[in-house]
């Protein structure tokens, strides 16, 4: 009896197997090179935010409207997508859900950045910002109560090394409120992926995108009447900065992004994003002219170095 039970439970988990394909299946192949691409272009793409924001000031664009423009116009690219593919409907707690967390959590996070750019320099308000991936492994901890091992903890001590490098620190300034304020806006943007890295696993990126702007518009919307200071295009070039803003720094990054999640999960995609200053000063080069210093180069040296070592590193999980 005892030889003819096991081959029944060899079949039995075998049978489990087959049933259960998330169980079967690895989660997570090493060096997923299409992953780790759509990830660093969406960072090219947040990157430019930079280049378009300027622009827009420019223009005669104040913070809240630009933001307002950037959101907007990225949610209606988004949902004209969908409706030609007739892929807008989705389910309502999953539709809801991302609502709320780009009316929310999304919109409070960018606040928190602009605001800690009036009491700090540009340069610490972005390394603050980018402690988001400590604060992802913290979050996602509270929450699903998910382990992290050394190797994942030397990664990111490498890439926010990397991040430290990048700022020019004798000409730099240091506000309390400031710091408080970048520290904020970068559990915001955690809080903001990890909630993301679930919702794309039961609706499309683009799907979730679109709603997740769509929340943040009708937020900033509502603010902006409130405050009665919306500045609207009235010039082709004003329409084309708009545009960039919507499509190149907003919709465009985004959908990557989600994407990116799906694939490489939360912890490897925090890592590559954080290319993004990186990719941003490139661009500054390439297309204003700005200079180059080796702080900034070794610094994103350390980041990519962490990335592909934590990719690297990385074992089907069953």
């Amino acid at each position: 009896m005892k030889n003819s039970a096991a081959p029944l439970q060899q079949r039995s988990a075998s049978a489990d197997a087959i049933s259960s394909p998330t169980q079967a299946m690895p989660a997570q192949q090493p060096f997923d090179w299409v992953g780790i691409s759509l990830v660093v272009l969406s960072a090219a793409g947040f990157g430019t935010l930079g280049i378009f924001g300027k622009l827009a000031y420019s223009q005669g664009f104040d913070v809240a409207s630009s933001l307002f423009w950037r959101v907007s116009g990225g949610a209606a690219m988004l949902w004209l997508w969908l409706l030609l593919r007739g892929q807008w409907r989705v389910p309502q707690r999953a539709a809801m859900s991302a609502f709320w967390l780009g009316a929310m959590v999304y919109t409070l996070q960018a606040a928190f950045f602009f605001c800690a750019l009036t009491y700090a320099s540009a340069g610490i308000t972005a390394l603050l910002f980018f402690t988001y991936p400590a604060f992802a492994v913290l979050i996602r901890w509270l929450l699903v109560r998910q382990s992290i091992d050394r190797w994942q903890l030397l990664t990111l001590g490498l890439a926010f090394a990397g991040c430290v490098c990048t700022v020019n620190w004798r000409y730099e300034t240091v506000s309390s409120v400031g710091i408080g304020l970048g520290m904020a806006a970068g559990a915001g943007y955690a809080l903001y992926l990890v909630l993301s890295a679930r919702l794309v696993q039961r609706i499309s990126a683009p799907q979730t995108a679109a709603w997740m702007l769509l929340g943040a518009t009708l937020t900033m919307l509502g603010f902006l009447l409130a405050q009665r200071q919306l500045v609207v295009p009235a010039s082709w070039a004003q329409i084309g900065t708009v545009g960039g803003l919507a499509a190149i720094a907003t919709a465009f990054p985004i959908v990557l992004l989600f994407i990116g999640l799906k694939r490489l999960g939360l912890i490897s995609t925090a890592l590559i994003s954080m290319l993004e200053p990186v990719l941003a000063v490139a661009m500054g080069i390439v297309l204003l002219g700005e200079a180059l210093w080796v702080g900034q180069a070794v610094g994103g040296s350390l980041i990519l170095m962490a990335a592909f070592c934590l990719q690297a590193r990385s074992r089907p999980q069953g």
